[in-house]
């Protein structure tokens, strides 16, 4: 009873040091709508768009979707983006995509190549693509599209996405300016072309089936120019909607794509506004002026919805493992027997069920549930501070030690708060975790340079392969460096980089899980802690709404309908 008191007081303390982040301390006034429902406690949303015109655009909004964004997007250019997802995944498509069954599994699928044949030696991958496939300027995809995309990617001033291509010949050579042409990428016609790798990488398809990896038309980006993602009229894609209309800070508008190859969507176009305060975020759902609410910032107000919106609450597994971390260069986390009584000291369930209401289930390893290569025999990884202590005496910290803990800042309020818990968690086991706070920039460079206390984060899949989270994290020493885990077994990154190259899918899943043992459950190299159900209340006027297939909150409206 003593230990949950004090992690409430920790919360409670915690909550009131008014911590800023992705929720609720903007204090922005509500964004509404002219036209929108006055009153609706049941969250219908009834009359959200209906016949209104958005600001001075013209645009009539009859039957539009209406959603919010905490904040405003930066781009719409994917190749200058790591996290302004959800206009590009509307007006863009990439070769594949991932998609979900009914019964949860996932698959890749054909999208804008409708087949591909790769080589016996899974060097070569020849893409036959689509016939007929329009752009929004009119202009039809061509395997020289797909060639001028994949370069402008590697070459592009600001580009951030680039590491999705290291695989294909002649990459590191167009991205380092040393040549002009990607190797790899030949056209055959104008509707097939050959990838050629550097070496066998199985995981290639589910790479490119990322967002990330979505394919501009050559004509009208070059035509763009910087404009490109900035400039809606300018920013030309694939996808079911065309990008209408950014006012800065307010909203963004798309409308629907009638030439769209896979059919034209039921929605005629879609709302995003601006809403950086989540108190006002929910008072708009509850009037109908808004038709999803992201629960992932407002996780105090779960329960309250589950009960008044039992039919209208949608939720999705997270592909996602949030993790603490331990650099092993600085001591004592160069002592295993010290990582494993961090690992052993923190109590992830008391974690998981204080800050978001036990919905999620715990993990033990780098791969989250629903991940493919998942390995549900892991050895679990025990909460016990009494043999906690047991270990710091064996490694001569009887007493215990004083640690940091690095706080962004820009982080979201529930995430601050559950490194309170962790600390308060440590402290029982005589450890003195002293939480620094960072600014955003400050944070990251100091993690890219390997010198980060420990942090919490969480990685969520790019695409759906275990080579995604074990080779981000273990590929190499650049890569555990950049992380500030410093983690210092190089035959085992090693494995992890030979094991991208395994063209068995068995042999590779069976290596794949070996190391995951090795690096979690031998070496102690991080604390992973529990993936989250991501849960959204949904109007009752909006069909087919499914979590996006990694958990995002970016969201695909190509599937939904609208009933008023």
């Amino acid at each position: 009873m003593k230990r949950k008191l004090s992690l409430v007081l920790a919360l409670m303390m915690a909550a009131g040091l008014g911590l800023s982040g992705c929720g609720g301390q903007g204090g922005s006034t509500p964004a509404t709508q002219p036209g929108a429902a006055e009153s609706s406690a049941s969250g219908d949303a009834q009359g959200a768009g209906a016949g209104q015109s958005v600001g001075d655009t013209g645009i009539d909004t009859t039957g539009f979707l209406y959603v919010a964004l905490n904040a405003d997007i930066q781009t719409a250019d994917m190749q200058k983006t790591s996290k302004d997802y959800q206009i590009p995944i509307n007006i863009y498509d990439s070769l594949c995509e991932i998609k979900v069954a009914d019964d949860g599994t996932s698959s890749i699928e054909p999208c804008l190549a409708e087949k591909w044949d790769i080589s016996d030696d899974g060097m070569e991958y020849t893409f036959y693509l689509r016939k007929g496939v329009k752009f929004h300027n009119g202009e039809e995809l061509k395997a020289s599209d797909v060639k001028y995309t994949f370069e402008r990617m590697l070459t592009v001033q600001g580009g951030t996405n680039s590491e999705f291509l290291d695989q294909i010949k002649g990459s590191s050579e167009l991205f380092e300016g040393t040549a002009t042409e990607l190797e790899g990428f030949e056209i055959l016609d104008d509707y097939t072309f050959k990838l050629t790798l550097k070496e066998p990488y199985s995981g290639f398809l589910a790479c490119i089936s990322t967002p990330a990896v979505c394919i501009y038309n050559e004509k009208a980006t070059e035509k763009a120019g910087d404009q490109f993602g900035l400039d809606p009229a300018l920013t030309v894609g694939t996808g079911p909607f065309k990008f209408a209309s950014w006012t800065y800070n307010d909203q963004l508008v798309l409308v629907r794509n009638d030439d769209y190859f896979q059919g034209a969507s039921q929605l005629p176009g879609v709302v995003i506004k601006i809403v950086p305060d989540t108190e006002t975020q929910t008072m708009m759902f509850e009037s109908g002026q808004l038709d999803l609410l992201d629960m992932d910032y407002m996780t105090e107000q779960i329960d309250r919805f589950q009960e008044t919106y039992p039919d209208q609450m949608v939720s999705g597994p997270r592909l996602g493992t949030t993790y603490f971390t331990m650099n092993q260069k600085i001591e004592p986390f160069n002592n295993l027997q010290v990582r494993k009584a961090v690992q052993m000291a923190i109590d992830r369930q008391v974690i998981l069920d204080t800050l978001y209401g036990g919905k999620g289930q715990l993990e033990n390893g780098i791969f989250p549930h629903g991940l493919i290569g998942f390995n549900p025999d892991m050895p679990e990884i025990k909460y016990d501070p009494e043999g906690a202590k047991a270990l710091l005496a064996e490694a001569g910290y009887p007493d215990g030690f004083t640690m940091e803990i690095a706080a962004d800042m820009s982080a979201s309020d529930t995430m601050t708060m559950a490194l309170e818990i962790i600390k308060e968690q440590l402290a029982q086991v005589g450890i003195n975790a002293e939480i620094k706070n960072y600014d955003e920039s400050t944070w990251l460079e100091t993690r890219k340079s390997g010198e980060l206390g420990s942090f919490i984060s969480t990685w969520t899949a790019d695409y759906n392969d275990p080579d995604n989270f074990i080779y981000t994290f273990f590929g190499n020493v650049e890569k555990t460096t950049a992380r500030s885990l410093n983690y210092p077994d190089t035959a085992v990154m090693e494995r992890v980089a030979k094991a991208r190259t395994i063209l068995d899918n068995d042999e590779r899943m069976k290596e794949y899980n070996a190391l995951e043992e090795k690096i979690i459950s031998e070496d102690a190299a991080w604390v992973p802690m529990f993936s989250r159900l991501h849960l959204f209340a949904v109007s009752k006027r909006v069909q087919n709404f499914k979590v996006a297939w990694n958990g995002l909150s970016d969201n695909d409206f190509y599937p939904l309908s609208i009933s008023e």
